[in-house]
């Protein structure tokens, strides 16, 4: 039987329409209704095959487990959006730690400042500036292994008064015994002020005004 004559019966026809694109996909209702017609209209002396039947049904079979696959996972994506929402909302107040230079002199004026080497210094120097580029206070560290480094800040200035609480920048500079200076990697650590959703992906905002993807943050304390 010609589609044309299974599509006229069950009151469908073709239409011209241009800014469709092309498809050879059915729904399931569709696909049931075509296949009802089909039995309805077959020629009683030449019935479908068996084999015809089976494979029809499979088909149907396969298009219904395909859709309800396609559901399943909708709702599982939602889920994971919804966890992932709680997820960020409950950083809001911690603090995290992520590739940067920015760490956050709390209340009780100190902060910590972690740091990798990737050599050996003979010596090493820390210099803290506010969020302007001023700078509050410089540290001498002195010889340092290759690694990690976590330095301790008391929150005094260069006048030794103690500096205001909030969000300070700061940089390492060591230098091996060739006198060539020695690369390495800084870290910030701050609290999380904010937490968004932009084009679905979670992002926090942070006391400095940096954003960071959930993906960024290495450490939550």
């Amino acid at each position: 039987m010609e589609v044309n004559s299974v599509l006229d019966s069950l009151g469908l026809t073709r239409t011209a329409e241009p800014a469709a694109a092309p498809t050879n996909e059915l729904d399931r209702n569709t696909f049931l209704r075509l296949f009802i017609a089909q039995l309805e209209n077959q020629n009683p002396l030449n019935p479908q095959s068996n084999e015809e039947f089976v494979a029809q049904l499979a088909q149907f079979t396969s298009l219904e487990q395909a859709e309800e696959t396609t559901s399943l996972l909708g709702q599982i994506l939602a889920q994971g959006d919804q966890r992932a929402r709680l997820e960020t909302v409950g950083l809001i107040g911690r603090e995290i730690e992520a590739i940067g230079n920015t760490v956050e002199l709390s209340d009780t004026g100190t902060a910590s400042f972690v740091f990798d080497l990737l050599a050996e210094a003979k010596n090493t120097n820390l210099t803290i500036s506010d969020l302007q580029g001023n700078v509050v206070q410089t540290m001498t560290l002195g010889p340092l292994a290759a690694g990690r480094h976590e330095v301790q800040w008391d929150g005094l200035n260069l006048l030794d008064i103690q500096a205001e609480p909030g969000v300070y920048q700061y940089s390492v500079f060591g230098v091996n015994a060739e006198g060539l200076g020695v690369g390495g990697s800084t870290y910030l650590r701050e609290s999380v002020q904010r937490a968004v959703w932009e084009n679905g992906q979670a992002q926090v905002l942070l006391g400095s005004g940096r954003s960071l993807t959930i993906s960024e943050v290495l450490t939550v304390f």
